[in-house]
């Protein structure tokens, strides 16, 4: 069972989204009882790089690097710990398609932690934590200084449910699917417009986000929102992408 007393948080900047674009920066921090006690940076910057040097831009590709693959696993033979990321499926995948760790490693998202511990958010990406806790003004999406902010929050939050990485929740207070509130209910801090007006949403198949959230803005947008696919619906929002449907 996954305790706070003992865990490695870990972030990635990959530059994009599919795997096959590598790894660029890696950051760990070791945490016990919610202090760092030990940390690992690994990059290598490209010489005379002049750009912004954000979501790994301006390093090499490490990802498939012996010597960096080498340090994080001696790092974590000497910590092994859980594994915590924000939006951890996303750097797991990584981490285990280059073999930089083993497909049973135990991993767990803070992202999910921090939502079980406050569910009147709106929002879970680290950009909106930062400044919902006082943490930061911005996030800088460079590694270390990503992790570190994830750090500071845990530390203020102090999640008590933590689920391994692809498990349902079954427990009946945390219910596997939560209801979109109505139009007047809502209360994320996005404007009310007529982008979606006449449209008819069907939300289907897993996402990194809630999806009675991800409901509410197609509402705070003016579209309808419909739980199965039908004559009426126009869109439907599955985990590849939107899908317009042809009548």
């Amino acid at each position: 069972m996954f305790t706070t007393d003992k865990m490695l948080l870990v972030d990635l900047e990959t530059q994009s989204f599919p795997v096959e674009t590598g790894i660029y920066e890696v950051a760990c921090l070791v945490v016990e009882n919610y202090e760092i006690v030990d940390k690992l940076y690994l990059g290598k910057e490209i010489p005379g790089y002049k750009g912004d040097k954000r979501y790994g831009f301006g390093f090499y590709d490490i990802s498939e690097d012996a010597q960096y693959i080498s340090i994080f696993k001696e790092f974590i033979n000497k910590h092994p710990y859980p594994i915590v990321a924000h939006n951890c499926p996303f750097d797991r995948k990584f981490l285990v398609y280059y073999k930089w760790i083993e497909e049973n490693y135990p991993t767990y998202c803070s992202m999910r932690a921090i939502r079980m511990a406050d569910g009147s958010l709106g929002s879970y990406a680290l950009n909106n934590l930062v400044k919902h806790y006082n943490v930061a003004d911005e996030v800088l999406h460079t590694a270390m200084s990503d992790i570190e902010n994830v750090y500071k929050i845990l530390k203020i939050v102090k999640p008590q449910t933590w689920l391994p990485v692809g498990t349902q929740l079954k427990d009946r207070c945390h219910p596997k699917t939560a209801k979109p509130r109505t139009l007047e209910e809502i209360d994320l801090k996005i404007n009310t417009t007529n982008l979606l007006d006449g449209e008819f949403i069907c939300f289907t198949g897993k996402s990194d986000f809630p999806r009675n959230i991800m409901q509410e803005i197609a509402i705070k947008n003016s579209a309808a929102i419909t739980q199965n696919i039908t004559k009426k619906t126009t869109i439907t929002r599955c985990r590849g992408g939107c899908r317009k449907q042809t009548r």
